[in-house]
């Protein structure tokens, strides 16, 4: 009898180290840029939003997208419907946190490596969704 108290002790110890290194590693802080507002695109058939956001990893630069509509599914990979054009020069998004494809509303935030040196100005393209060839964000 003592050998499965001994397992049961040991199993909610390793249980307790797993929760507790989640909450220690929980994903860093994103808020809002006080200055830049958010930006919507009411065309076809589904509302995009897009709110640029400050990472507490200086550098990354991250948007979180939202996605609504009431007619068509949200079935686009936004990794490959996104692109970020900074003084003439493309890049792609390095990580889509948020909703996987299907359904009508999904939101996440969609982050790009660090572009050096800062750019005046950076648009967002995002490509065929919801009928839309092209949605433009410039902040």
């Amino acid at each position: 009898m003592k050998k499965g108290y001994f397992i049961i002790i040991i199993f909610v110890f390793i249980i307790a180290v797993i929760v507790g290194f989640q909450i220690l590693n929980k994903a860093e802080p994103v808020t809002q840029i006080p200055d830049l507002e958010p930006q919507t695109n009411n065309d076809g058939q589904v509302t995009v939003t897009v709110t640029p956001l400050k990472s507490a990893s200086a550098g990354i630069l991250e948007f979180e997208i939202t996605l609504n509509t009431h007619s068509v599914e949200l079935n686009e990979d936004l990794i490959k419907a996104a692109v970020l054009i900074a003084d003439d020069k493309n890049y792609t998004p390095t990580a889509w946190d948020g909703d996987p494809p299907g359904g009508h509303h999904r939101e996440g935030i969609l982050r790009f490596a660090s572009i050096s040196p800062q750019p005046e100005s950076i648009t967002l393209k995002i490509r065929n969704v919801g009928g839309v060839a092209e949605r433009d964000f410039t902040f």
